[in-house]
């Protein structure tokens, strides 16, 4: 008996999506957090960059508008998580941390068992997918 292998579609591509970022947001709902926010949390603690670049980044990753970004960011600002130098401020250092630390368990809970192979293949995949979708965006 041969078995078919699953064909990868945008529609299962997104609902692994949803289904890992619901538990993301699940977390960040206990800290009051918004995904844009906590995205920009990610890169600061990663790197110096300028307002500019941050903003522009964040937008073109996750697809929304400059001025979206802008409001997050300005938000956690506000609740004292970046300073206006653009760093983590001691809280936001530490709530970064915290993040880290409850969701790296679901991390290896969702890539446990697949084979490293595996995992470069699809991470190449996806590499390639987003790259002709954003220049499908960009001709548009």
């Amino acid at each position: 008996m041969t078995t078919t292998a699953p064909v990868l579609t945008g529609a299962n591509l997104g609902v692994a999506y949803f289904a890992i970022r619901k538990n993301l947001l699940d977390v960040l709902d206990d800290y009051d957090l918004t995904f844009e926010q906590s995205l920009l949390l990610n890169y600061l603690r990663q790197s110096d960059t300028s307002r500019a670049d941050l903003v522009a980044t964040t937008a073109h990753n996750i697809k929304t508008s400059e001025a979206e970004v802008e409001s997050h960011l300005d938000a956690a600002i506000a609740r004292g998580l970046i300073s206006d130098g653009l760093t983590l401020t001691e809280g936001g250092d530490r709530l970064q941390q915290e993040i880290t630390e409850r969701t790296q368990p679901l991390t290896r809970t969702f890539f446990a068992d697949i084979p490293a192979d595996d995992l470069a293949v699809t991470a190449r995949v996806l590499a390639t997918l987003t790259e002709r979708a954003n220049a499908a965006l960009s001709a548009s």
